[in-house]
């Protein structure tokens, strides 16, 4: 189990009207997209934060690994966007010279890049909250409430129960590999990954045409009928 889904299932919030944290969270996000506020945007990002950790009950360092993942992308975007290439000195707050380019960082790009990263960190923050209360039958049946497309769902349901399929042959394929040191070295590890995208890569082919047969078994008509609360 993923651990999003496993924090999804178990937090405190979880029997909580799904509807009820969807229109929370959109309701955050949009202000965070909507707001230029740094200390708004940061207030909004503590008070998401504070209600994962210590109402929904969800540890700690394990949300700081999970906003760590997309961390990594957002800063090599600021990086870009925070380097100026000009070839006037006065313009750049700091710079260095290369020929007669100067590369450095202006007040306004500082300034934007800044902005960029707290709206980012309030908008992440808001669509965790919402991830990681909310159990994705609870996701389905919202979606069902708001007369999503039955195609949509369907997508949804299948991308979901495929990216679990995915991972467990990864993980399978890849301790198999270890077992025989597939990764003992730089020239084993790269015939290794070979193997490996072409062993799984017939194995979801594999996966995908047993999901088929038991689709076809229990009578599948292209809708996923689901019983659950009335009040979700």
């Amino acid at each position: 189990m993923l651990l999003i889904d496993k924090y999804a299932y178990t937090n405190n919030l979880t029997n909580i009207n799904p509807q009820i944290k969807v229109t929370v969270g959109i309701i955050f996000l949009i202000i965070s997209m909507l707001t230029k506020n740094i200390l708004f945007l940061m207030s909004i990002m503590i008070l998401m934060s504070m209600t994962i950790v210590c109402i929904a009950k969800i540890d700690i360092m394990s949300y700081m690994k999970l906003l760590r993942i997309p961390m990594y992308f957002l800063f090599m975007g600021i990086i870009i966007n925070l380097i100026n290439i000009s070839f006037e000195s006065n313009m750049l707050i700091y710079s260095f010279k290369i020929d007669n380019v100067y590369i450095g960082v202006s007040k306004e790009s500082l300034n934007t890049s800044i902005y960029i990263l707290f709206r980012s960190m309030s908008c992440l923050t808001c669509v965790y909250f919402f991830i990681l209360t909310t159990p994705f039958n609870q996701i389905i049946f919202s979606l069902k409430n708001l007369h999503i497309s039955d195609t949509v769902i369907e997508i949804a349901m299948l991308v979901y129960r495929f990216i679990f399929i995915f991972l467990e042959e990864v993980a399978d394929i890849r301790k198999s590999q270890q077992l025989r040191f597939g990764y003992i070295n730089l020239k084993t590890s790269y015939k290794s990954i070979g193997l490996l995208g072409n062993m799984l890569f017939k194995r979801m082919m594999k996966r995908y045409d047993d999901m088929c047969i038991s689709l076809d078994m229990k009578l599948y008509d292209g809708k996923f009928h689901m019983v659950g609360d009335k009040n979700v």
